[in-house]
């Protein structure tokens, strides 16, 4: 068994569950492979059946109920996830739930309950964690050359209207629930805690429905940096993906190359406080000598901003990394326990930027 494919069932045929899911699937027969698919619409559900040249059926709960499937693909519309998630465990599959991991740190609970009772894994599907840029971001800080991290700034922008129901608060779509759970997941790894206090701020401009395309929400507590995130579809002169401060030095970078410089104090004179004028009226100043480094992406180096498909290489590696869970019992890399904390501060920023979790 240890060596079998994983027969899969996917919920939801769109943008997730079609171009990401299914898509990365196809590459890693040897570990995964599509049994059967379900979607609301008929016509591309046939077509993605013949695609993949697996079975589909009639409807949720004969994807949940198929004796073939041992993990089911949560890729529906958002405010129906954890529902899916529940119904699938229920039915005694694994799941793997696309973000948002439910709307509620009630969804998420009882999502994790559930699980465990059935003996079934629940797997949040946050592979961004795996990306690269983020990776060394991380080890770049966690290696302490930029000295005390006093604030990162992380940006997902472009600039687009959009009007499917992603866009509607009924469905639960908008920035925060669509795209929010990626970047809020670097954040929280970055911020180094698991309850921050949070500013946000939300508001729609370009999309058709009610939800919001412009979100800004700022995570901070004492002992740990400053962490803002801005994710929008209103910004036309995208910035730097990083940007990190330190008090030794500094990062800044995209997905594709990252650099940072650093100073080194150590061979420095002490600068006690002086009262005295300075001689000429000049502002205190000092040559300071930095320190340089660089870094290139191994591998696609593509992710982009809001609404941008993550690239291929770190979907595979939680594919890799779920298939080792499920047939050898490896730990997740991504727990459902570490999302449940991200959910919690999207109930924070919801209630800071006044967002419904569904209209």
């Amino acid at each position: 068994m240890a060596d079998q494919p994983v027969k899969v069932g996917i919920l939801g045929l769109g943008r997730s569950g079609w171009a990401i899911h299914a898509a990365m699937i196809r590459t890693i027969p040897d570990l995964f492979q599509v049994a059967a698919v379900y979607d609301l619409d008929t016509a591309r559900m046939q077509q993605a059946a013949a695609d993949l040249n697996c079975r589909a059926v009639a409807n949720e709960a004969a994807l949940f109920n198929d004796p073939e499937v041992e993990l089911v693909i949560i890729a529906s519309y958002n405010y129906m996830h954890a529902t899916h998630a529940c119904q699938a465990l229920e039915a005694g599959k694994h799941v793997l739930c696309d973000k948002p991991f439910g709307l509620v740190v009630a969804d998420a609970d009882r999502m994790i309950a559930l699980a465990a009772k059935m003996g079934k894994i629940i797997a949040p599907f946050q592979q961004r964690r795996y990306e690269e840029d983020f990776l060394k971001v991380k080890e770049v800080i966690d290696s302490g050359i930029l000295g005390e991290i006093v604030h990162i700034r992380t940006c997902w922008q472009g600039f687009k209207r959009r009007w499917d129901w992603q866009t509607s608060r009924a469905y639960a779509g908008g920035a925060l629930n669509n795209n929010g759970p990626h970047p809020l997941d670097h954040a929280m790894v970055l911020f180094g805690g698991e309850n921050p206090d949070v500013w946000a701020q939300a508001s729609r401009h370009l999309c058709s429905g009610d939800a919001e395309d412009h979100l800004k929400f700022i995570l901070y507590g004492q002992g740990h940096p400053t962490v803002e995130v801005e994710l929008t579809d209103v910004w036309a002169y995208a910035q730097d993906r990083w940007v990190v401060a330190g008090t030794r030095g500094g990062l800044k970078g995209n997905p594709k190359s990252l650099e940072w410089k650093w100073v080194d104090f150590s061979g420095m004179p002490e600068r006690p406080l002086s009262m005295q004028s300075t001689p000429d009226r000049s502002y205190n100043s000092e040559k300071l000598e930095w320190h340089t480094a660089t870094w290139q992406a191994a591998g696609e180096g593509t992710a982009g901003g809001a609404g941008a498909a993550p690239p291929p290489g770190a979907v595979l590696l939680f594919y890799r990394g779920l298939f080792a869970t499920l047939r050898t019992g490896a730990p997740l890399y991504v727990t459902p326990q570490s999302v449940r904390q991200r959910v919690a501060v999207m109930e924070k920023i919801r209630a800071s930027a006044g967002i419904p979790a569904q209209a």
